[in-house]
């Protein structure tokens, strides 16, 4: 039987089985899983892991390779051709670009804008034109934008954005029509199996993981820490991106009183993240700002209560007893916030528990079923 599956060709910077990227690697690794049966997924990508020299082992470069529910095709630094992106666009239906300001997105919007590529391309803002996101290395972007809203490069393309206020956002800095799409980011399949966890009066495990960047605050983090009496194991995961902020936190770690105990882990692979969370009480993060914030809902399915900033989809916690959201310049509330769970027993904090496990698994299943990529995918292809 003929395979009448449609072909989505995703083009993006790095992809399994690399994760110091984070978000991106992630989001796209749950669309695979989710649809993968129903969609051929080729995927055009770097053979290498953000700041590695070599590439990723046991993989075929310059080729497809069989990753989960996708054929993946790993290209070096600099690979992302031309000529490449236009040959591989002739063999699908649609192409899906994540981001805008990479050489393989500039490559395949200058391929579309001249009508090299004749299917649909759909281009994933990825968070990239929130206000947060575009303020880091604002000069640059505002000068692609400008030059690329001049020449009519964004003409030709759709867009793909997790929320109406992502649309708002991209509009901002973008010249184009209403070719907009919204697809909310899936999220990593749950497991239902009850959690229990230790926990004494006084005490909490608190957790921050994310790339080490300041988008992220780890800083931040750090210096809620730093006004908390309690006694506080505070263990941080997650990659260095940015050295010169990761001194900085350093220096911030240092002045941390005594009643806080702290640990670098260093990376964890993507597939044991929740794992590696239920050891811990409660999830710290005061973001700078998050398109969807796949470690929160990690962090939910590993039974923590989260302590965020309210630069995030993520509300109404404190109304699901899941956790606080707080602006950044509430810095006691964050504090009241990690008190609250210090004061809790065993017992009321694993109802706490219970109750993230519960409201992940809702707010999964409902994501799940009103999932926009099947109505870009249909719809364009």
């Amino acid at each position: 039987m003929a395979d009448n599956k449609k072909n989505i060709l995703i083009i993006m910077g790095r992809y399994l089985p690399g994760y110091k990227d984070g978000g991106p690697v992630r989001s796209i690794k749950n669309l695979v899983d989710y649809l993968g049966e129903e969609y051929n997924f080729k995927i055009l990508t770097c053979d290498r892991d953000h700041g590695d020299t070599e590439p990723y082992k046991n993989i075929k470069v310059n080729d497809w390779n069989v990753v989960g529910n996708a054929n993946v095709y790993y290209v070096p630094p600099k690979g992302f051709k031309l000529s490449l992106i236009k040959r591989l666009s002739k063999e699908v239906d649609l192409v899906y670009c994540c981001g805008c300001f990479n050489d393989y997105a500039i490559n395949t919007l200058i391929l579309k804008r001249f009508n090299i590529i004749k299917v649909p391309v759909v281009v994933a803002a990825m968070g990239l034109f929130s206000p947060m996101e575009f303020r880091l290395k604002y000069a640059k972007k505002k000068i692609f934008t400008t030059i690329f809203n001049l020449t009519g490069m964004f003409s030709k393309i759709y867009w793909s954005a997790t929320s109406q206020m992502e649309i708002d956002e991209i509009k901002q800095q973008i010249k184009c029509k209403n070719n907009f799409f919204i697809a909310e980011d899936l999220p990593r399949k749950v497991d239902e199996t009850p959690i229990i966890k230790e926990k004494e009066v006084g005490k909490l495990k608190v957790v921050w993981i994310s790339r080490i960047a300041p988008k992220k605050n780890l800083k931040g983090a750090i210096q809620i820490l730093q006004n908390v009496k309690s006694d506080i194991e505070f263990t941080i995961y997650g990659p260095i991106h940015v050295q010169e902020y990761w001194d900085e936190c350093l220096i911030e770690l240092n002045k941390l009183p005594d009643n806080i105990k702290w640990s670098w882990k260093g990376n964890v692979d993507s597939e044991n993240v929740v794992e590696e969370l239920k050891r811990h009480h409660v999830f710290l993060f005061p973001t700078l700002g998050e398109n969807y914030g796949h470690v929160i809902q990690e962090a939910l399915s590993a039974g923590c209560p989260v302590i965020l900033s309210d630069q995030t989809p993520w509300d109404n916690l404190e109304y699901h007893r899941v956790g606080y959201s707080h602006s950044l310049n509430y810095t006691e509330g964050f504090i009241n916030s990690i008190n609250y769970y210090v004061k809790m027993n065993k017992n009321e904090f694993n109802d706490i528990t219970n109750n993230a496990l519960k409201y992940v698994c809702k707010n999964q299943n409902d994501k799940v079923k009103s999932n926009g990529y099947k109505n870009i995918f249909n719809t364009l292809s």
